[in-house]
Parts: C-alpha cells; sequence; structure tokens
C-alpha cells in the first residue's frame, strides 16, 4: 500500500502495485494529488482510477484497488477489513488532559516488528540494558510483577508506570515522575505529581525491518517546547535509548533466525509481553 494525499490535501491510500506492470508506485512521485508510476507515469486518483496513461490510447475503468482512509490526533488511519470501516477513529493516540506533545520522532529499525513490541512491552530490563540512558542509577528490585488491570494492559510494581498493548502495533506508557528524569518507587503513575506519556507504534516496513514511531507529552515543563533545537535533544536522547535495546535485540534476531526460541522460559514479569505474543 501507499499513501498520499490528493489534490484537496486529503490523505489516500492505494494499493501499491500499478495496473500497468505490477511497478511500485510508491518509488514514483505525486503531481497534483496523482500518484504517478514511475515506470510509464501512469497516473492515480485517491480512489485508485487510473486518470492518465501518457503515450496511449486512454482505457477506462483501469485502476487498483484503495482503502477508506481517516485522520486523527496526527495519525492516519486506514481500513483494510471487509464491510464498512467503524463510524469513529481510534481515540487513544491522543495524549492525556493537560500534557502537551513535546517530541514526535519516527526512525527505521532493522528489527522484526513483534520483537521490538516484546521488548516495548518489558521494563523488567530496564535496570540492567539502560544504564546509561533513563534507567542510569536504578537498583535492581527484589521482584518486578505486572499487575493486569486488563488483558492487555496494567501496573508495573515497583515501579509508576503503567502500560497497554493497543492492537495492532502501539504500546501506550503513562509515567509517574518525582522529578524531571527520576521516578519513584513503590507508587503508581496516578499519585505522582508530574508525568511523561509515551506513544509508540511499530508498523511493519519490511520483512525484518519496523518503522518505528514515537509520541512523546508531559504535563509539566511547558516553556520545554519552546527551547531553541530542543528537537534534536529528544531525537538524540531516543536514540541513545533505542541503541542500548538494538545491541540486545538484534541479537535475538539472528537467533530467531536461526530457529531458536526467543521464549525459552518466560516467567512472571513477562506477562504482557507473553499475552501480546499470544494475541499475535
Amino acid at each position: 500500500w501507499v499513501l498520499f494525499r490528493d489534490e484537496h490535501g486529503q490523505a489516500a491510500c492505494i494499493a501499491d502495485s500499478c495496473a500497468h506492470r505490477a511497478c511500485p508506485i510508491s518509488s514514483g512521485t505525486v503531481e497534483a494529488g496523482r500518484a504517478v508510476c514511475p515506470y510509464h507515469g501512469w497516473k492515480y486518483a485517491a480512489d485508485g482510477a487510473c486518470t492518465d496513461m501518457p503515450s496511449t490510447v486512454f482505457c477506462r475503468n483501469v485502476g487498483v484497488r484503495s482503502l477508506p482512509v481517516g485522520e486523527k490526533d496526527g495519525f492516519v488511519w486506514a481500513w483494510p477489513g471487509d464491510g464498512e470501516p467503524p463510524s469513529e477513529l481510534p481515540g487513544f493516540t491522543r495524549p492525556p488532559e493537560e500534557h502537551a506533545v513535546h517530541a514526535e520522532i519516527f526512525v527505521d529499525v532493522p528489527v522484526e516488528h513483534g520483537l521490538l513490541m516484546e521488548n516495548l512491552l518489558d521494563l523488567a530490563h530496564a535496570p540492567f540494558t539502560h544504564t546509561s540512558t533513563f534507567a542510569r542509577g536504578w537498583p535492581v528490585p527484589d521482584a518486578v510483577k505486572f499487575h493486569a488491570h486488563k488483558l492487555l494492559s496494567g501496573q508495573w510494581d515497583p515501579y509508576p508506570i503503567a502500560m497497554a498493548f493497543q492492537p495492532p502495533c502501539m504500546v501506550l506508557s503513562h509515567i509517574g515522575l518525582a522529578q524531571p528524569g527520576k521516578i519513584e518507587r513503590g507508587v503508581t503513575a496516578e499519585q505522582c505529581a508530574r508525568h511523561l506519556h509515551q506513544l509508540h507504534v511499530c508498523m511493519p516496513a519490511k520483512r525484518g525491518h519496523t518503522r518505528l514511531l514515537y509520541r512523546m507529552s508531559l504535563d509539566f515543563m511547558p516553556w520545554a517546547r519552546h527551547v531553541p533545537f530542543i528537537d534534536q535533544v529528544w531525537k538524540a536522547v531516543a536514540g541513545q535509548v533505542l541503541g542500548e535495546d538494538m545491541v540486545l535485540v538484534l541479537g535475538q534476531q539472528d537467533r530467531m533466525e536461526r530457529g531458536i526460541d526467543t521464549w525459552n522460559f518466560p516467567v512472571s514479569y513477562d506477562k504482557l509481553a507473553v499475552r501480546y505474543r499470544r494475541w499475535r
């Protein structure tokens, strides 16, 4: 599938295979709201209809499949299912009340999206893996538990972090902070005065690769959004955290490709990631 904007600025989604010779339309351009195939210049409208066939007689009723599309809270949603799409788009991508978006980052990651999802749904690894970033100085707890409130969401203990998996490929985290950059132990996120809210979207890009979309919101420090080059600071921090994970997740992917089970011996704190794997 390929996304583009039509002549009215509306998002459109059509099959990424030209009706002529099956060339990927995504390798082409967009001209006046039409997706243009780079092979012979055939053009496609938002509904998938071919509107131009240069250098030959135009044939009617030629096109490719299109999907219903909607936009909400900065996200474009496409409906690949059967029947009519839902009347309302999901609302969980919106930051909680009194939160403002401070960072929106996307990065292509050379990891299968399921492995990345399972990494995000696992907080027990933080004091071992993220010793140079957000978990620097965290003591290793005697026990890490995940208290499930619903099938795919709940609260981490002893960390003040609520987490949820939103099908098909999103992780929501609501983190309570004692002060910027530090968390309290033994309390819930709701009991904290300051909060950091994270949305991770792990979109499969191609075999063994993921397009990771990240949105971070805060309910404090509103002035920080106006600091010059603050977006570069957040991007650098996110890159450091992801880099710590990649060393391990790439190793898992290598072993998975060689037929080794990445879930040899799950334990209690793997609850949310295991439930995601079973859902999948």
